[in-house]
């Protein structure tokens, strides 16, 4: 009897004897009786795949295929269930700290189907970067799309670094997800976060104060005016025109790392919290969020934010979380439903030493019952090719993607060496060797801080730690 490898593992799998020819014609048969995006397989002479919706269908041949891979012209008989635990499984790659061309992006959603994500989630703002073309402000992708110097980490330079999405290459990469049966859920950064958007459009700023473009990564002061009126009516046409290329279910609107002093000094801001009668500037930040939501429901889309904007305790409940490093536990207190995102288990950006495979598999993202999927998210401050973040996404991504679909995984052991030997099936030419994936024990906080050495913003510090950390770049 030849045992199978899949992943993500099924939640029912039964060997029957023998054989079936690989090359079998396959039959499909539509049950209604299967879950969502679920799929049932049997193998016993012939090929035969239900489902409920192309989506099932689509991860069964995938799973068919995976199996082929394995073994060859025979693949064994075989009766497979399996359905998923979480209805949103997802992916973020960020284009704002380093652009990364169309190809590469649908190489990652390639790769991605092939787990059974069934979310992109696109970063697409940010302080470092404005890069959706947006036809009512053409200043946008002219001004917001470049900036003049790149400070980040080992990359020390004044180079100008731009790019960005056209309208057409946006809805082109929304049909190619579409087709790998991905829905596309674009970030619009705000109110923090937004020094390109500032330094394009500076009247949405408080007092109209000059912003730059940055060129080094951080959390920034800089943040968009929630007091004046004018602000909204701007970022309405925005989301407005995002809207109409990205045509799925959600927006996210970011909300994270948004420091308040502007706000606090701003006199239109006070304003708006004094004719409110909010209690601080958690709270307008709050009511930002929330006056955006109402304007989007009414083009039929739903919000997602970061757990930052619960701090005002007045986020609207129809508002769905991502939980990320939520020290007070919010999140998990509030009545929102939540995509989790743990920083110390799901960001792929970090080294291995500082988050191993085994730390992401073995991790249970169900913090409460509204946990509604998990978003894996790679930020590209120190990503500047595809070969560095394949290295870094896979197989992290793997073991993510397994969390989001079942809870009946085998045992860490087996994954590892499952997975080592279907790398090459899911695609990746640069993918972390085993021998990399758990770093020891006594190897692991030599390589945090030969990590955080060789990004520091002191130049003495980066050349002390750059040789250090090259054993965990490729």
């Amino acid at each position: 009897m030849m045992n199978i490898a899949l992943i993500p593992a099924p939640e029912k799998i039964v060997y029957k004897s023998g054989f079936t020819n690989a090359e079998t014609e396959i039959k499909t048969e539509i049950d209604n009786a299967v879950p969502a995006e679920g799929f049932a397989m049997d193998i016993d002479g012939g090929i035969t795949l239900r489902a409920s919706s192309d989506a099932g269908f689509f991860y069964a041949r995938g799973a068919l295929e995976q199996i082929k891979f394995q073994c060859g012209g025979q693949i064994p008989n075989v009766h497979i269930e399996d359905s998923p635990r979480f209805s949103y499984r997802s992916f973020m790659l960020d284009s704002c700290r380093h652009f990364i061309s169309v190809e590469d992006i649908k190489k990652m959603i390639a790769y991605c189907s092939k787990l059974r994500f069934n979310v992109f989630h696109w970063h697409l703002t940010d302080d470092q970067g404005w890069r959706p073309e947006i036809g009512c402000r053409p200043e946008l992708i002219k001004i917001g799309s470049v900036r003049k110097g790149n400070h980040f980490g080992a990359e020390q330079n004044e180079e100008i670094h731009s790019g960005y999405y056209t309208k057409e290459e946006m809805k082109d990469i929304v049909s190619f997800a579409h087709k790998n049966h991905m829905s596309v859920v674009p970030e619009f950064d705000m109110p923090g976060h937004a020094s390109a958007l500032l330094k394009s459009i500076p009247e949405l700023a408080c007092r109209g104060k000059k912003v730059e473009i940055k060129t080094k990564p951080g959390i920034f002061k800089d943040i968009i005016c929630a007091g004046n009126e004018k602000t909204y009516e701007t970022l309405f046409l925005i989301l407005d025109e995002l809207c109409e290329i990205f045509t799925d279910e959600y927006i996210h609107l970011g909300g994270d790392e948004a420091p308040k002093q502007q706000w606090k000094s701003c006199p239109e801001c006070q304003k708006a919290i004094a004719d409110e009668g909010l209690k601080n500037e958690d709270e307008l930040q709050g009511l930002f969020i929330n006056r955006i939501t109402k304007h989007l429901a009414q083009k039929g889309k739903k919000v997602i934010t970061w757990n930052e904007s619960l701090k005002g305790g007045n986020l609207d409940k129809s508002v769905t979380v991502q939980m990320w490093m939520d020290p007070s536990h919010l999140s998990v207190k509030s009545q929102n439903k939540i995509i989790n995102s743990d920083f110390f288990h799901y960001y792929a950006d970090y080294p291995y030493s500082m988050t191993p495979l085994k730390k992401v598999y073995c991790y249970d993202p169900m913090v409460n019952e509204n946990v509604i999927g998990v978003d894996a998210p790679i930020w590209t401050e120190y990503i500047d090719n595809i070969k560095r973040m394949e290295y870094m996404c896979f197989p992290r991504f793997i073991a993510a993607a397994q969390t989001a679909w079942s809870k009946n995984k085998p045992p860490y052991a087996v994954f590892k060496k499952e997975t080592a030997d279907l790398i090459p099936y899911f695609g990746t030419e640069y993918a972390a060797k085993p021998e990399e994936w758990d770093p020891k024990a006594y190897k692991r906080l030599p390589g945090i801080i030969s990590h955080f050495g060789s990004v520091s913003p002191s130049e003495k510090a980066r050349k002390i730690f750059a040789k250090n950390d090259s054993a965990e770049k490729n």
